[in-house]
């Protein structure tokens, strides 16, 4: 592993525990959703995903061998793109990341922890969401050509 893919790997892991600990912060100072006030922009609540993507539900044995079929995807493309494509490795790196993240909650808590609501869309999201937004738009946005 070189020196860069240590850098990578080591900044990946910590995203990971950032995001783990604002989850567990979240749950200590965070009222749950349903005492937020609808107001704002966009709130601090405790919301529990006991689905996927959106709150669509699956059974969560299948969420789980889902995601870890897709990390061990993903891992693969990393290390075929890592010289040739080094942006299209980045975003999978950071999808295994955030990937990794909602995975722990769906282990420990059985539902994915989301603290940042948006009332006027319903929608909720965490920072390992933000991780794998961010990595698919990388991908995207440089992928081959």
């Amino acid at each position: 592993m070189t020196a860069k893919q240590k850098i990578i790997s080591f900044s990946g892991g910590l995203v990971v525990l950032v995001d783990e600990i604002l989850k567990n912060l979240s749950f200590k100072y965070l009222p749950d959703e349903s005492q937020a006030s609808g107001k704002g922009i966009f709130e601090l609540a405790i919301h529990k995903n006991y689905g996927i993507a959106f709150d669509l539900p699956l059974w969560l044995p299948v969420v789980i061998c889902l995601t870890i079929v897709i990390i061990i995807g993903l891992i693969f493309l990393t290390e075929q793109n890592w010289k040739k494509h080094p942006w299209e490795a980045t975003g999978s790196i950071l999808i295994i990341c955030g990937a990794i993240g909602n995975l722990i909650d769906r282990f420990f808590y059985g539902f994915t922890v989301d603290y940042i609501i948006f009332p006027l869309t319903r929608s909720a999201f965490n920072l390992s969401d933000i991780i794998i937004i961010s990595g698919l738009l990388i991908m995207i946005l440089n992928r081959k050509k």
